[in-house]
């Protein structure tokens, strides 16, 4: 029902001292080795293991178990709870929140299924102790707002009502909360507010980031966050605009999706006087007014104006963001430092208002492209160091005006030779092979010139195939020290070759891949076996393994790289549900 996962959790992250239990008397016979070592020593094994093998750690040994059970650590990670507010909670789950510090609770009661006479059974089995089946006499409720619990970051999952009837005002009761967010469910069964309903009072003084994902289907409610600065909002009906509103004064960093047309109007007459960070998503484009107008300009420039701190700006490619992305270039420029812009499509003239941003640090277009016109040459940024095109090669032209960058991100595309040419002095580098077309020849012929960047020091490979394999059109490159695989699926031979072509590697970076084999290993554990094996290819390099990495036969990982591979997993019933991502 509920896993304990090792996923990066996504409240703010903050130094803390390492306060651990002191160390237990060893289990067995004999003097325990491990109690000598410092807890500094012992964090910085902790820190290379992956969240499995600090769990076999901890089976077997107390003082493993209070490195894993320490803020320290309990700060990287997320626990994840499925329970229903109103039922007990037993012995085991009253323990995991004790020790938890970032939390995700979801509540199956918003679920028809759960309130079925088969999971009422099942439910009634859950006693603190088998052997002496006594109900818990304490809710989950009751002990998550007993003011005993040390939690940081809390998400819940549930829907309006239930939230507002099982949470209501005792948040405070949170009294080390610094995050908060909201995922409000639809339930099974209809909601129906009016005007007589009462508001649900959202209150805590310390809580500093909010987040609040409705899906149009909340209630009344108020915010009351004195400490709010961070506020990640979806804005649908008058409630969710009146917490905006109230909050305003106060923002650093507001990320905002707005649904109808009445409320776009309604925010470009706001100011925001010490927004650093904006994020905005506009939806509905239809229904939006004509932003060929002088009003629409003489109201976007106003709102930009109104935030006079603005270092970062991320735009969606609606008509009333093309104005933003004028009004920001033109007044705007003396601060903002980062730009991100997703499915835009840009007349040249409007395009070209992006070289007034002087100060720009970093740049992102994401499905980007210039409608009238071809790219912009020797495109002047004095300052730009970080730039990514993802999908996005008909917007700048590869040449010397690029040569200051730093960190670059890229589609995979014919331009690799010019990329190594004009951009010497690339640090980072990162490659997509994700690309609408094949890219299979752009390898074979362009590849190869990488090593030319004498500077490159970390090379990131995304979304590779088995059959690509770029390092048979490559000579060696010993600048690189670290190089990461992103979501690439290789067989594990390849892995043979690679080390030939880094001699000086000193990081080898597994995230979300997987390794392909042809031979299962027989009686051994396939995980662990190939990661012995990498070893062996890397003596002396750090092997660094996400959660999500894993091995498996290269027939499935074949079956895997067909585009159609989880529509055929979804009618063949053997997934139960895609996941959909905002």
């Amino acid at each position: 029902m509920y896993d304990e996962g090792a996923s990066t959790s996504k409240a703010k992250e903050k130094d803390s001292t390492l306060a651990l239990a002191e160390p237990a008397e060893p289990e067995t016979a004999g003097e325990c080795y491990i109690s000598r070592l410092p807890d500094e020593v012992l964090c910085t094994i902790f820190d290379l293991l992956d969240h499995r093998q600090r769990l076999d750690c901890s089976e077997i040994c107390r003082r493993w178990l209070a490195i894993v059970h320490s803020p320290y650590f309990q700060r990287k990670s997320t626990t994840t709870f499925s329970h229903c507010f109103g039922m007990t909670i037993n012995t085991v789950d009253r323990q995991r929140l004790k020790r938890t510090i970032n939390c995700e609770l979801t509540d199956c009661g918003v679920l028809e299924q759960f309130h079925t006479d088969v999971m009422r059974d099942l439910r009634n089995e859950l006693f603190d102790d088998p052997a002496n089946p006594v109900p818990s006499d304490t809710t989950i409720e009751d002990f998550l707002f007993s003011g005993d619990l040390q939690l940081e970051y809390i998400q819940f999952c549930t829907s309006f009502d239930r939230a507002r009837d099982f949470i209501g005002e005792r948040l405070p009761m949170l009294k080390n909360l610094e995050a908060l967010s909201f995922m409000l469910v639809p339930p099974h069964y209809e909601l129906n507010w009016d005007k007589t309903d009462p508001e649900w009072v959202i209150k805590h003084d310390k809580v500093s980031t909010f987040s609040l994902q409705s899906f149009i289907t909340s209630g009344p409610y108020r915010l009351e966050l004195p400490s709010l600065r961070r506020l990640v909002h979806e804005v649908d009906t008058d409630w969710d605009m009146r917490a905006l509103i109230e909050t305003k004064e106060r923002l650093e960093e507001l990320e905002v999706k707005l649904y109808f047309v009445k409320y776009v109007d309604m925010i470009v007459t706001l100011q925001f006087p010490k927004l650093k960070k904006f994020s905005v998503w506009l939806t509905r484009e239809a229904e939006s007014p004509d932003p060929n107008t002088p009003g629409d300009d003489t109201t976007t420039e106003w709102f930009i104006k109104g935030m006079p701190e603005l270092e970062q700006l991320e735009l969606r490619g609606t008509q009333m963001t093309m104005k933003l992305f004028r009004a920001v270039c033109l007044f705007g420029w003396e601060t903002l430092t980062r730009l991100t812009v997703f499915n835009a499509r840009f007349h040249r003239s409007l395009f070209e208002l992006i070289l007034e941003l002087k100060n720009l640090k970093f740049l992102r277009l994401e499905s980007c492209s210039i409608i009238d016109g071809g790219r912009l040459h020797e495109v002047n940024l004095p300052e730009l160091r970080h730039l990514e095109l993802i999908k996005s090669h008909g917007c700048l032209r590869i040449d010397a005006g690029l040569s200051l960058v730093h960190t670059f991100k890229y589609t995979m595309d014919e331009k690799l030779a010019k990329v190594c040419r004009h951009m010497p002095l690339l640090e980072k580098f990162e490659i997509d092979f994700r690309a609408e077309h094949p890219v299979a020849a752009h390898v074979s012929k362009y590849f190869k010139h990488i090593p030319e960047l004498a500077h490159l020091r970390q090379l990131t490979l995304s979304g590779i195939k088995t059959n690509t394999r770029p390092w048979n059109f490559c000579e060696p490159m010993p600048a690189v020290k670290h190089l990461v695989f992103r979501e690439c699926h290789i067989a594990r031979c390849d892995y043979k070759r690679i080390a030939q072509l880094f001699p000086e590697l000193k990081v080898l970076g597994i995230d979300k891949s997987i390794i392909a084999y042809k031979i299962e290993p027989q009686g051994l554990d396939p995980n662990r076996h190939f990661a012995r094996r990498l070893l062996q290819y890397f003596p002396g390099v750090t092997l660094e393994f996400s959660g999500a990495s894993t091995v498996a036969p290269l027939s499935t990982v074949l079956e895997m790289e067909d585009k159609n591979y989880d529509i055929k997993q979804l009618m063949s019933g053997e997934v139960a549900y895609l996941k959909i991502y905002q």
